[in-house]
């Protein structure tokens, strides 16, 4: 019984470092679509997915180690502006406030109301 050759089998992206280069790209790939989504983000700015292969041959010119490289570039999130203010208690410790505390209240907050006392139900009888 003969033992049949296989033919050797070509490199593709789909089998380049065992399928690592297409788990990494899915990777960075749903990395985007998150960004994307994410209303803290640009909805128009450009994500950039970049895949880098190293091929480094050796003396024979036969072997070649294979290196790859995939990462993404996302939209940073959107850049937002107030303003605090800097109070100090009577122990020289500061503080953030999110009021000016040199400004005089003009009146009096008016007290929140208290919710109405619970109605409760009782089974009728009849």
């Amino acid at each position: 019984m003969s033992k049949e050759i296989e033919a050797p089998i070509t490199i593709n992206i789909g089998n380049v470092c065992d399928g690592a280069v297409v788990e990494a790209f899915e990777l960075e790939l749903r990395k985007c679509l998150v960004n994307i989504y994410d209303l803290s983000t640009s909805a128009t700015a450009s994500r950039t997915i970049s895949l880098k292969v190293k091929l480094k041959p050796r003396e024979d010119r036969v072997q070649i180690d294979v290196q790859f490289d995939c990462d993404s570039s996302l939209a940073p999130v959107i850049s937002k502006t107030s303003r605090m203010f800097v109070g100090k208690d009577e122990g020289g410790q500061l503080y953030g406030l999110t009021a000016d505390p040199r400004q005089l209240n003009i009146f009096t907050p008016p007290k929140p109301r208290e919710a109405p006392p619970v109605i409760e139900f009782t089974a009728s009888k009849g």
